[in-house]
C-alpha cells in the first residue's frame, strides 16, 4: 500500500472492510503476520476495532503510513501518549513473532518447499482411488480440498475429473498448485484461504477433503465449516498419518519417536484415531443437531423456514500402511526454518548433516512405512464406525514416485 492509496482510505471505507489490514515497522522496512490467527486481533484493537491481519507481501505498508492510517479510525487527531502506544504494541507483536519481516508467504511452507513437497510427498495414489471409489467421485462432483498445499491430492482428484477446489494459507502452495494444473492440462480452482473460515463461505460441495491437517487447525471452527457446506448426502473425509522409522534410522533424530520434533503420542495410532473420530463426532452433534433452529435469511421470500439438513455423522473409518523411503528429499519437503531452529544449526549445517546422514546409508536403510486412517463422515445416514479401531484391516498402499 503506498502513500496515495493511504489518503484515499476514508475513517467508513477503512470500518467497511472486513480485511483491512496494517503493516508497521519502525525502520521503514514492511512487515507482514505470521500465521498466528486469530491473535492478531486482540494486539490494537483494545480501543478501536481494528481487524488486524497485515499486508502481505513486499509492498506492505510502511511505519509512517500505518501510523497515519490507524488513526484515520478515530475520531481525534493522534495524542503523543496514543502514539507511543501503538509503536509500543506494534514492538510487542514484533517481539512475540505475531509480525515478522516481509516475505511473499505468510506461512511457513512457501513456494520454494512446493516442488519438493509435491515430488517426494505425493499423497498416495492407491489411496486416491480409494478416496473417489469410496465417495462416487465423478465430473459433476464438487470437490474441495481443505488445507490442500501444493495439491498433492486435489490434482489427483482433478484428473478424475471433478469440480475440484482447493483451499490454503500458503500463498507459494497455491500458485504451485495452479501452475501444476496449468502444466497437467487439468481444471483446478485454488484459493489462498485458512481452511479455519469456511464457515463463512457461501459454497456448497459435495465432497470435502482434509488431510495431514485437522492438528494444524481449530477443529470447531472446521466443523462449523463443514456444517455449513457439506451438501445433503455429502460427505467429509478426514486423512490422517503417521511415519514410523526405526530408531537406527539415519533420520530418526528428525522423524522418529523422540526428535527435534517433539515427542511423538505413545498411543497406538488407531487409538488416536478413534479418539479423534469420538471428538469431531461430539463436535458435529453439537453444531449440527437438526432440533436446533437455526433462521435461514435466504428463505425468507419464500414464506417459511427451510428443513434443516440432515446430521453429519462418522459412516466408516479405513486403515491402510504403505512402505516408503524417508531421505533428504522428503526432509527438505517437510522441513522449513522453523522446524531446524531447535537443533541450534544455522540451516546450510543441518542440511549439510542431513545430506551426509542419507548418503552414508543403503536404501533399505532409509526406509520406513507410513500408517494411513481415512475418518469417513457424511451427511445423513447412521453412524458405522466399529467399536474398536485397532482390530480393523490395514491394506496395504504401493509406494510411486512422483513423475517428474
Amino acid at each position: 500500500m503506498n502513500s496515495t492509496a493511504i489518503a484515499q482510505l476514508t475513517r467508513e471505507r477503512l470500518r467497511a472492510s472486513p480485511n483491512f489490514v496494517l503493516a508497521f515497522s519502525q525502520d521503514g522496512r514492511p512487515y507482514v503476520a505470521q500465521e498466528t490467527e486469530p491473535y492478531l486481533q486482540y494486539w490494537l484493537s483494545q480501543r478501536y476495532r481494528i481487524l488486524l491481519s497485515l499486508f502481505s507481501g513486499p509492498r506492505g505498508a510502511t511505519g509512517a503510513q500505518v501510523v497515519e492510517a490507524y488513526f484515520r479510525l478515530t475520531d481525534s487527531e493522534p495524542q503523543e501518549a496514543e502514539r507511543k502506544r501503538v509503536l509500543k504494541a506494534v514492538a510487542d507483536m514484533r517481539q512475540a513473532g505475531v509480525l515478522v519481516g516481509t516475505r511473499d508467504d505468510v506461512s511457513r511452507y512457501d513456494a520454494r518447499m512446493a516442488q519438493d513437497y509435491l515430488r517426494h510427498r505425493p499423497f498416495p495414489a492407491d489411496l486416491a482411488s480409494f478416496l473417489v471409489r469410496e465417495t462416487g467421485i465423478g465430473p459433476q462432483t464438487r470437490v474441495l480440498d481443505l488445507a490442500g498445499g501444493p495439491g498433492s491430492l486435489a490434482l489427483q482428484l482433478a484428473q478424475v475429473p471433478a469440480n475440484v477446489t482447493l483451499m490454503d494459507l500458503s500463498r507459494g502452495f497455491v500458485r504451485a498448485a495452479r501452475a501444476t494444473a496449468a502444466g497437467r492440462g487439468v481444471a483446478l480452482e485454488a484459493i489462498h484461504e485458512s481452511a479455519n473460515r469456511l464457515m463463512y463461505s457461501d459454497a456448497e460441495y459435495d465432497v470435502v477433503t482434509l488431510s495431514q491437517a485437522i492438528h494444524w487447525l481449530d477443529d470447531v471452527l472446521v466443523c462449523r465449516g463443514i456444517t455449513r457446506t457439506l451438501a445433503p448426502d455429502g460427505s467429509f473425509l478426514v486423512i490422517q498419518a503417521t511415519m514410523d522409522l526405526d530408531d537406527a534410522h539415519p533420520l530418526a533424530f528428525v522423524f522418529g519417536k523422540d526428535s527435534i520434533l517433539g515427542r511423538k503420542d505413545p498411543q497406538p495410532f488407531p487409538q488416536q484415531v478413534q479418539a479423534l473420530a469420538r471428538r469431531l463426532s461430539l463436535l458435529f452433534e453439537a453444531l449440527d443437531a437438526p432440533d436446533v433452529h437455526r433462521h435461514d435469511p435466504t428463505q425468507r421470500f419464500a414464506g417459511e423456514e427451510a428443513a434443516p439438513p440432515a446430521r453429519v455423522v462418522p459412516a466408516k473409518v479405513s486403515f491402510f500402511r504403505q512402505r516408503r523411503p524417508f531421505d533428504l528429499g522428503y526432509a527438505r519437503a517437510f522441513l522449513s526454518d522453523e522446524h531446524i531452529r531447535p537443533t541450534g544449526l544455522a540451516p546450510e549445517q543441518f542440511w549439510a548433516d542431513v545430506e551426509a546422514r542419507c548418503a552414508a546409508a543403503t536404501p533399505r536403510q532409509l526406509e520406513g512405512h507410513f500408517d494411513w486412517a481415512v475418518l469417513h463422515f457424511r451427511r445423513g445416514g447412521v453412524p458405522g464406525v466399529p467399536a474398536d479401531f485397532g482390530a480393523c484391516e490395514v491394506q496395504s498402499l504401493a509406494w510411486e514416485p512422483a513423475q517428474d
